[in-house]
């Protein structure tokens, strides 16, 4: 992805960020989509892995954007975990689902801008799971970290091809969850893929390795991006009560999305309602709300929600937790 002047391409971008494209279809309806930032090199390209979907699907038009060098516009950017997340971690497990692989590649990138090929003991595993070899990006520059780096080790589970044959690397099936190969606790687990899968990855994680501390970007399908109103846009309010502020909101657009579109911080990692970091407490108006995983019965009683998982149906007085 060629540069373009915003500030939101800033010098302290780092890979593992996610960055929210807003794009118009062929029939002109909005889109937005949130990609990863796998590799950069500041003032000069931006990578980010898209898989592309088919004919008609989001992917496939802001691939065909990219490819034609056509403007995309940037609405904001998040996400906590880049290598900083890990830099000081002796042994870190990466666990990825389908197209999650960007953010650990993210990651692995900058693991070998640091250590090289040799970091005695450090130890840094990823775990991937994947319908076939062909749907992984970057396998063969993986393969090569494998073979080559003594941090770095791979294992992946093909789930719908039948493989013509096995080895230490490639497996078939799904990940086992027992996770008897890992040997050494991790210290950090990042789990990156679906919202089932990496729900099912961290209570895997959390009953094996229960001292481990887990970090999670999970995805839904998307449907809350594709939201739009058959009648006339109706467009809302939030106040923000401790900033003294007031910004106009999508109703269609999570509450999350909104607050990174007018550059309001706000913690943030999974996106779908596992990592419970962007709470937000709800003073008066009205919140739709979809399921989460991490809210407890007294958070919804106090009126705490996620704003990963929330959306403004009128306007409402919220406060960041």
């Amino acid at each position: 992805m060629p540069v373009s002047d915003t500030d939101l391409l800033a010098a302290d971008t780092m890979p593992g960020e996610y960055f929210v494209f807003s794009f118009d279809d062929e029939g002109n309806n909005s889109l937005q989509r949130c990609y990863t930032l796998v590799s950069a090199e500041h003032g000069k390209f931006y990578e980010f892995i898209i898989e592309d979907r088919g004919e008609g699907s989001a992917s496939n038009v802001i691939s065909r954007l990219l490819q034609e060098r056509k403007e995309v516009n940037i609405l904001g950017r998040g996400g906590e975990i880049t290598f900083n997340s890990v830099r000081s971690r002796k042994n870190v497990l990466l666990i990825a689902g389908g197209v999650g692989i960007t953010l650990p590649m993210a990651l692995i990138r900058e693991c070998f801008k640091s250590y090289g090929y040799s970091a005695p003991g450090v130890v840094v595993q990823l775990v991937l799971s994947c319908h076939d070899l062909g749907s992984v990006p970057c396998l063969n520059e993986l393969m090569d970290l494998h073979t080559r780096c003594d941090w770095f080790s791979m294992r992946i589970h093909v789930t719908r091809v039948k493989l013509a044959k096995f080895s230490d690397i490639v497996r078939a099936g799904r990940i086992d969850s027992a996770f008897d190969y890992i040997k050494a606790v991790p210290e950090s687990a990042i789990v990156c893929g679906g919202a089932d899968f990496a729900q099912s990855m961290v209570t895997a994680i959390n009953t094996k390795f229960p001292q481990t501390s887990v970090a999670v970007e999970a995805f839904s399908s998307g449907r809350s991006f594709d939201y739009i109103m058959k009648s006339e846009t109706h467009k809302t309010e939030i106040t923000l009560k401790t900033l003294n502020r007031v910004i106009s909101v999508d109703p269609g657009l999570t509450v999350l999305d909104n607050l990174i579109s007018h550059n309001v911080s706000i913690r943030n990692m999974c996106r779908s309602g596992i990592c419970g970091s962007c709470k937000f407490r709800l003073h008066s108006g009205d919140i739709r709300s979809e399921p989460d995983f991490c809210l407890s019965a007294k958070d919804k009683a106090e009126k705490v929600y996620l704003a990963c998982c929330s959306y403004p149906s009128e306007n409402a007085v919220i406060d960041i937790i």
